[in-house]
């Protein structure tokens, strides 16, 4: 909603603003409708070569013109922005969230509040929940839309998984009042289940995907995925399902797999249960034949490869083979996303996550910068299926941008150089100060 600080009514009679109504006013830019951010540099977020000097202008929500400033002057009525130093990217995507695991504890609104708030000003413009409490999820997506809260757009999945998945603490928390395994938004599945039934009733919640999480075979993934997609629904799953291995997870046609580490699988000589899963053996290289060989099948099919490298943290041997594997199949061409499995922390003025995972992914995983800015702006718009509206700095898509001090191709670190974030055309400030010189 505009602000009415300043403007007259059409009577000519100045409006009166209570204090009160002031100070519940959103700290965000609310001007003219029609901004012109002037002499900025892009990095539009399909790979292609930044563009210098380039006048992008924003008109109600969206982004009207992109070009050269010398040959696109700014509207009349617009507000100027003179960004002459600065680099634009899309805003970023971060691909692999959990907001509502408990949240009658640890994801309590107001702690979820403030790490959402965080993550906006500190450049995130969406997310993609890997499941939690459907209600919660619901709420905070509604709150967001709404302009209630100061949050990325939230996109979250409901969870399926066989029988043996649902006693895991995480399903009481997440499910609470239900039987677990019966809540449309977690649910327990085996090949006797009626999907276009169970399917619908998770689209109801709101969800944009149904998230494969464990204790599924193959012969219960094939349905699953064939009637989500019937009915609309994307398809995310775990690269290893247990017993599901990574080339029949991918070979059921899922659109996004998560967690690189779990690739190992494949070289396995078997999955076991989830009931009976240990460690894999780490001698199995990502350059194993059976590893390039499902990499290939997802460089063919387009399925996303939703890294995770933070979560793996930056020493273990296993973050090792998750960034190696990340390095192959980034080679062999397979589309990476940047999700952190964790979006950040409540304490305010603290960057999120998005940002270091951006690090392990050009220094550990070999990504250049380009590839790393593509993998958190398009291939996440891609994975939620947003790509036509999000993801990219062209004409008609969202204003949804990061504004930046200095040069992330020269430097990945500089995504935390953050003058300004806009998301659906309002401005936002930055989390904390850059670290770069104005």
């Amino acid at each position: 909603m505009r602000s009415l600080v300043g403007r007259i009514a059409p009577t000519g009679l100045a409006l009166l603003v209570p204090l009160s109504a002031l100070a519940q006013t959103p700290p965000h830019a609310a001007g003219s409708d029609v901004v012109a951010l002037t002499h900025v540099t892009v990095i539009d977020g399909t790979g292609a070569p930044a563009r210098p000097d380039q006048t992008i202008v924003l008109r109600d929500g969206t982004i009207a013109q992109v070009g050269s400033s010398t040959a696109t002057p700014p509207p009349a009525e617009a507000v100027l922005l003179d960004l002459t130093g600065r680099y634009v990217i899309p805003g970023l995507i971060d691909t692999h969230v959990h907001l509502a695991t408990d949240p009658s504890d640890g994801d309590r609104r107001a702690a979820v509040v403030r790490r959402l708030r965080n993550a906006l000003h500190g450049g995130v413009t969406s997310v993609r929940d890997m499941a939690g409490d459907g209600r919660a999820l619901a709420d905070l997506s509604r709150a967001q839309l709404a302009g209630d809260i100061e949050s990325p757009a939230i996109y979250y999945a409901a969870l399926m998984a066989g029988p043996e998945f649902f006693t895991d603490a995480r399903v009481r928390l997440a499910s609470r009042g239900l039987l677990p395994g019966t809540a449309p938004w977690l649910r327990s599945v085996t090949a006797a289940t009626n999907w276009p039934v169970a399917i619908a009733e998770a689209k109801g919640t709101g969800a944009t995907a149904i998230k494969v999480y464990a204790a599924v075979s193959a012969g219960v993934l094939r349905p699953l995925v064939a009637e989500a997609h019937r009915q609309g629904m994307k398809v995310w799953a775990h690269a290893t399902l247990f017993p599901a291995r990574p080339s029949e997870v991918v070979g059921a046609g899922v659109d996004v797999v998560s967690h690189a580490s779990l690739l190992i699988w494949e070289g396995m000589t078997r999955v076991p249960p989830l009931t009976a899963a240990g460690r894999p053996d780490t001698t199995v290289r990502p350059t194993h034949p059976s590893v390039t060989s499902v990499l290939r099948l997802m460089a063919r099919r387009g399925t996303i490869l939703d890294a995770t490298l933070f979560v793996m943290g930056d020493d273990s041997a296993r973050a090792a083979w998750a960034a190696a594997a990340t390095h192959e199949a980034w080679e062999a061409g397979v589309p990476i996303s940047a999700g952190t499995d964790s979006i950040g922390v409540d304490q305010d003025s603290t960057l999120p996550n998005i940002h270091e995972e951006l690090r392990l992914l050009v220094e550990r995983a070999g990504l250049t910068p380009m590839a790393a800015i593509t993998a958190a702006t398009l291939t996440g718009a891609r994975a939620i299926g947003i790509e036509h509206t999000h993801g990219t700095i062209a004409a008609g898509q969202a204003a949804d941008l990061v504004v930046l001090a200095a040069d992330p191709l020269a430097d990945i670190g500089h995504t935390r150089d953050i003058v300004y974030v806009f998301q659906a055309g309002r401005r936002y400030s930055p989390v904390v100060a850059s670290r770069s010189p104005p």
